[in-house]
């Protein structure tokens, strides 16, 4: 048997990022970003108004006051996505509404709720007032007076073009993990695609006759396949695609038949028969199609774990009971696939925690306990699950983390500070 940290170093080594593809944005979330994004336009692009109001030249405006108004005369409705029409002239101005681009002899924006407009007369002698209110009209012509309620400074309310990023600057460096934000600059900016490392492919080949697919009859001495929906879904968390879902019984052809089809995704997973039962074929057939690079590591659960290569293609030979399933999961192959992702760091995060309740621990394998990790008043607290079988799921659920108890422990007191990976795939935040 080889230590866990040994396993790790011999897997991140045998492993390198894929190719990068350009991809559509809506594709791309999560990807690491390939080809820096270079802003081809200012952003924003044109001086807008930040607020719905009146463009207005603000030497206009000396001495304004709820007391002491200044009328000014309204040449033009601007909504956003209209160009305007009229220079801003001494002695008027244009409504404005957010985003839309300040006219040309405009220097400054009074918002709508330090206004009064006086709108054109409405037939009877009196005319219409609209306090603090948006435009309605559709006409883009005179719109009759507007009295300022206050002194305007150059610049108020005005967002100048190159505010946020100018043009011919790297918005976007490679080596970023694109997310909503990075997203969104991206779009802003013009794109519809980026360069990013391509997301890497799973297949996923679970072993075992006495398992069953979910929905099927469970006859005596089967049991349902939770393992295939387990891990399958762990792949999708972590970024990557499933290719396909395999199943086969523990027969030597058929396993090899099985592994041959699964040898053109990026990373094969398989459960069960890595032990050192008569019909743990998987092991077997790692030998004959590739080489095992280590089998058995110094870890509970997850012992009869293998990695190696089958057909040019990285096998994680998982063991068949769920709990250890998932952690070997998280330890090994979660790691691998970021590396083919292109992340830089591939390792789960791991915190200091302090222990709500005591745990046994028997040397020498370093064990991994499912656990519940939350924030207390003097850091992470973390209460652990007292089923820890390999084969009960129901240590999983609601689980967030993993104790983690050194190999040459006896046990560790409620209270005492230990190590805690944070599992990413159940949205802890470190």
């Amino acid at each position: 048997m080889i230590s866990i940290d040994e396993a790790q170093r011999i897997v991140l080594d045998s492993v390198s990022p894929l190719p990068p593809e350009r991809m559509a944005l809506l594709d791309a979330l999560g990807c690491v970003l390939a080809e820096a994004v270079v802003a081809m336009i200012p952003l924003p692009p044109f001086d807008n108004s930040a607020m719905d109001g009146y463009a207005v030249a603000a030497e206009d405006t000396r001495g304004a006051s709820r007391d002491n108004p200044r009328a000014l005369k309204v040449a033009e409705d601007l909504p956003a996505g209209t160009a305007p029409a009229r220079r801003v002239q001494r002695g008027t101005a244009a409504r404005i509404m957010t985003g839309a681009p300040l006219p040309p002899g405009a220097d400054a924006v009074v918002m709508v709720e330090e206004t009064l407009a006086r709108g054109p007369s409405t037939g009877s002698g009196s005319p219409r007032e609209d306090r603090a209110g948006p435009p309605r009209a559709k006409s883009r012509g005179g719109r009759g007076e507007v009295e300022i309620l206050r002194e305007a400074e150059p610049g108020d309310n005005v967002r100048p073009a190159g505010e946020d990023i100018e043009a011919g600057v790297v918005a976007l460096s490679p080596g970023l993990t694109l997310g909503p934000g990075e997203l969104g600059l991206a779009a802003a900016l013009g794109c519809a695609t980026v360069v990013a490392i391509r997301r890497p492919s799973v297949a996923v080949l679970t072993t075992g006759s006495e398992l069953v697919e979910p929905g099927e009859e469970l006859k005596p001495g089967a049991i349902y396949n939770s393992n295939q929906a387990a891990l399958a879904t762990r792949v999708l968390s972590v970024g990557a695609k499933v290719a396909k879902c395999l199943h086969v019984e523990d027969e030597a052809d058929a396993v090899e038949r099985a592994l041959r089809e699964c040898a053109d995704a990026d990373i094969i997973l398989t459960t069960g028969g890595v032990s050192v039962g008569e019909y743990d074929f998987v092991k077997i057939a790692l030998e004959r199609l590739g080489e095992i690079k280590f089998w058995q590591v110094r870890m509970k659960p997850g012992k009869p774990v293998a990695f190696g290569e089958v057909l040019g293609r990285p096998l994680f030979g998982l063991p068949g009971n769920p709990v250890s399933a998932l952690v070997t999961f998280e330890l090994l192959a979660a790691p691998a696939l970021r590396r083919l992702a292109g992340h830089e760091n591939c390792m789960p995060t791991t915190v200091k925690a302090r222990l709500l309740t005591g745990l046994s621990h028997k040397p020498p394998r370093r064990e991994y306990v499912q656990a519940v990790t939350q924030h207390g008043e003097d850091g992470y607290v973390v209460q652990p699950s007292q089923k820890r079988g390999s084969a009960m799921l129901t240590s999983t659920v609601g689980a967030n983390s993993l104790v983690v108890i050194p190999e040459e422990s006896v046990g560790v007191r409620a209270g005492e500070m230990v190590d805690v990976i944070l599992l990413a795939c159940a949205g802890v935040a470190p």
